[in-house]
């Protein structure tokens, strides 16, 4: 009996230090496991961050762009502001002719089209720039009254 003790004690004289290099190669692994998924984590949010401010900008750009002739006469020439001191907004108006000579808005009947119903029409651009440099841009072919001479 003396003799299998002393067997079972030597084999556990060889493991002694086999658990704590174990276990420090477990926190190593679990160290990097960790700070892999926080750098993930950290990209996904200022990718999220970027997103939100370019659908923000967007939308800032679509409202300029549906109140533009509405809100304020169309008028060849740039405007520009800011929203929230945040966003700046920049709206560019160009007449636009259509034929070789403007129709002659006097003697417009009822049912004429517009292209002779005394309307001009006019190419509206919006780019609205956020802080971080994102740039969003829309235009659209807008139709006003003409002006009187």
């Amino acid at each position: 009996m003396a003799i299998q003790a002393h067997r079972i004690s030597s084999k556990r004289d060889g493991e002694r230090g086999f658990a704590l290099i174990e276990i420090l190669v477990a926190f190593v692994i679990l160290a990097l496991g960790l700070g892999a998924i926080s750098a993930g984590v950290a990209m996904a949010m200022r990718s999220d961050g970027r997103t939100q401010t370019s659908r923000f900008a967007s939308r800032v750009a679509q409202s300029r762009l549906e109140a533009a002739g509405i809100a304020e006469a169309l008028v060849p020439g740039r405007r520009e502001g800011r929203i929230a001191n945040r966003y700046k907004w920049q709206e560019t108006v160009t007449a636009v002719h259509i034929g070789a000579e403007p129709p002659d808005p006097r003697g417009v009947k009822l049912g004429q089209t517009a292209a002779n119903a005394g309307l001009a029409p006019f190419w509206v651009e919006i780019a609205v720039q956020a802080a971080d440099g994102t740039i969003a841009r829309l235009s659209a072919l807008k139709l006003a009254p003409e002006a009187k001479p």
